[in-house]
C-alpha cells in the first residue's frame, strides 16, 4: 500500500523553493572553488633542499649552501603566502623547511668547526698551500715564510695523487682534488712530496687526507708527477 502526500503548497511556491535550492548548490560550489588554493612551489622546493640538507653534516664547507637555499626559499615561501593567503597555501611546508634546514646548518657548521678545532695534532703548526705559494718573479724559489719553515714540524691537508692501492709509503700530496683526480699537473707550490716515517703506510683514498711530519724545503720528483715538486714532507702522522 502507498501513502501519496499532497503538496498544498501553489506551483509558484514550488518553483520558488526550486529556485532556492538550485542557488544554494550554485554556491555551495563556488565556495568549495575559492577555498582552492595553489601550493606555494618555493615551500615545496624548501622542503625538498631541508631534507637534502643531511648532506651538510659532511665535512665540505661548500654543502653549506643547501641548507642555507632551503632557508632562503622557505622565507620566500611565508611572505608570499602572506600577500596572498586566499591564492597560495603551504605555510606548514615552509616552516618545515626552514626549521629543518637552520637545524641541520648549525649541526653541521658545528661539526665542522669541532673537526677543525680538534685535527691539529699537538706540536705541529697548521699551514696552507698560499704560504707555500712562491713569488712570481722567482716561480721555481720558496718563499721567505715557507723557507722560514724549512726542518719545522707541520700540518697540512690535501688529496693524494693516483698512486698504487695498497702499503704506500710515498706519494704527492696536492691542494686541489681536481689535479688529482683528473690527471692535471699541479703547480709547484700546490704539491708536497710525502714520505712516511716507518712504519707508516697507507692506502690510496680520494677523501681528503691530514698529514703532519717535518717539512723539507729540497727538489723531489715523482714518477706520477711531471714537474719538480719544491716541497718534501717527512711524515709521522697521516689520516
Amino acid at each position: 500500500m502507498s501513502l501519496t502526500v499532497d503538496d498544498d503548497r501553489s506551483p509558484l511556491s514550488r518553483d520558488a523553493d526550486g529556485v532556492a535550492g538550485a542557488l544554494g548548490s550554485t554556491a555551495q560550489g563556488t565556495e568549495s572553488y575559492e577555498a582552492y588554493r595553489t601550493i606555494s612551489a618555493a615551500s615545496v622546493v624548501s622542503c625538498g633542499l631541508a631534507v637534502l640538507s643531511l648532506v651538510s653534516l659532511l665535512n665540505f664547507w661548500t654543502l653549506k649552501a643547501i641548507p642555507v637555499l632551503g632557508m632562503v626559499l622557505g622565507i620566500i615561501a611565508l611572505r608570499r603566502i602572506a600577500k596572498a593567503p586566499h591564492e597560495l597555501s603551504g605555510r606548514n611546508a615552509a616552516i618545515s623547511g626552514v626549521v629543518v634546514s637552520a637545524v641541520l646548518l648549525v649541526a653541521g657548521s658545528a661539526l665542522a668547526w669541532y673537526d677543525y678545532a680538534t685535527e691539529l695534532p699537538d706540536g705541529y703548526v697548521r699551514i696552507n698551500y698560499e704560504l707555500l705559494k712562491p713569488a712570481e718573479d722567482r716561480p721555481d724559489a720558496p718563499p721567505a715564510a715557507a723557507a722560514a719553515l724549512n726542518g719545522q714540524r707541520v700540518f697540512i691537508k690535501g688529496y693524494m695523487f693516483p698512486t698504487a692501492h695498497d702499503k704506500v709509503t710515498k706519494f704527492v700530496l696536492c691542494r686541489d682534488n681536481g689535479d688529482c683526480c683528473f690527471g692535471g699537473q699541479p703547480p709547484k707550490s700546490d704539491m708536497i712530496f710525502i714520505e712516511l716515517q716507518e712504519p707508516l703506510q697507507t692506502e690510496f683514498s680520494t677523501k681528503i687526507r691530514r698529514v703532519a711530519g717535518t717539512l723539507r724545503i729540497a727538489g723531489a720528483r715523482s714518477a706520477e708527477i711531471e714537474n719538480e715538486i719544491l716541497y718534501r714532507l717527512e711524515a709521522d702522522y697521516i689520516r
